[in-house]
């Protein structure tokens, strides 16, 4: 039997406290009954934690295909500045507490047979489903963006081992050098993007002050450029809207070339963000719309397919801030008791 130290107990209470907060305590699995959470980000570990302080009889297993997210342990520093907010609780919390972690990937789901298809070929039982499955990048038509390209130039959005490769990038470019962050046309994250021109900023102001940046931002208006103008960006800064023709047209990542509308760059680093869409599994398990987002009503319901539970960044009007994530976990878990 795990023992549960006093934080791990603690962590259990605060998910239960804002699960109270939001009327979540009314979440009342019945003894064996199986909830499985799908995805172990900050929503799927908040909803697991919550589920398992308000219905302790009950059998809660988190599924998650990323070992490194659950990971205990401190980031690299170096690439601390690109890495995305993880759980607060990590793996041995979870365990702790009672909640069975399986480090595996949902493949399928078999919604009238109420089982999940993993990709190690083993089949999971569920009464209770709820899904965290994040985001994934999607595909663009850029002549040149291809696999290669994706790796020498790292979104570093979500991938701690990206995030590790930009950093080392960083740590190697010239005096002089020339860094281009390439933000999409629909802009997942807003905040997100922003703090990660900041960081980059910040970065080059402190370890390479004669170094340039520059901002290729391809969203429609100008909104991403004044929330960062309010940084206090350094000099060395150009930020390209989409009418000032910051849109990628082609690249050539082996000679690291951008062609824009607004002409040709040169960069020794590029952080090459790509649009995003709801993770494959909601994809596959036909939650996602045409827009590759999972409609759902304010309670993290799917408004394509009955019964089932999205949370976090995968629903398509979510707020994609880990507080967004973090509250759809509340009210998501609130939902399985009157689903």
């Amino acid at each position: 039997m795990h023992r549960v130290s006093r934080r791990q107990f603690t962590l259990g209470l605060v998910a239960a406290s804002a699960l109270a907060a939001s009327g979540g305590l009314a979440v009342r699995l019945r003894p064996g009954e199986r909830a499985i959470v799908i995805g172990g980000g900050p929503a799927g570990a908040e909803a697991a934690l919550a589920l398992r302080a308000a219905s302790p009889g009950a059998r809660i297993l988190l599924v998650e295909r990323d070992p490194g997210r659950l990971a205990d342990g401190a980031h690299d520093p170096a690439a601390a500045a690109f890495v995305r907010p993880r759980a607060e609780a990590g793996l041995a919390a979870l365990k702790a507490a009672g909640i069975q972690v399986v480090l595996d990937d949902v493949v399928d789901i078999d919604w009238s047979a109420a089982r999940l298809a993993l990709f190690s070929n083993r089949q999971l039982a569920f009464d209770r489903l709820l899904l965290a499955p994040g985001t994934a990048p999607r595909d663009e038509s850029i002549p040149g963006l291809d696999a290669m390209a994706r790796h020498v130039w790292p979104a570093a959005w979500g991938s701690p081992r990206e995030a590790r490769r930009l950093a080392a990038q960083l740590a190697a470019l010239p005096d002089r050098g020339h860094v281009v962050l390439r933000l999409p046309a629909d802009v997942s994250h807003p905040q997100a993007a922003v703090a990660r021109a900041a960081a980059l900023a910040h970065h080059l102001a402190a370890n390479r002050p004669d170094a340039r940046l520059t901002v290729i931002d391809a969203s429609a208006t100008d909104d991403l450029a004044r929330a960062f103008a309010q940084t206090a960006a350094p000099q060395g800064l150009r930020w390209l809207t989409a009418a000032q023709g910051g849109v990628v047209q082609a690249i050539d990542a082996p000679r690291g070339l951008i062609e824009t509308a607004a002409g040709r760059l040169k960069a020794d680093v590029v952080n090459f963000v790509p649009p995003l869409w709801a993770g494959a599994i909601a994809r596959t398990a036909g939650l996602a719309d045409d827009s590759g987002w999972c409609p759902c009503d304010d309670r993290g319901r799917s408004s394509l397919r009955d019964g089932a539970l999205v949370l976090g960044d995968a629903r398509k009007a979510a707020l994609r801030t880990v507080g967004g994530a973090l509250c759809s976990a509340r009210i998501a878990a609130k939902g399985t008791a009157t689903a």
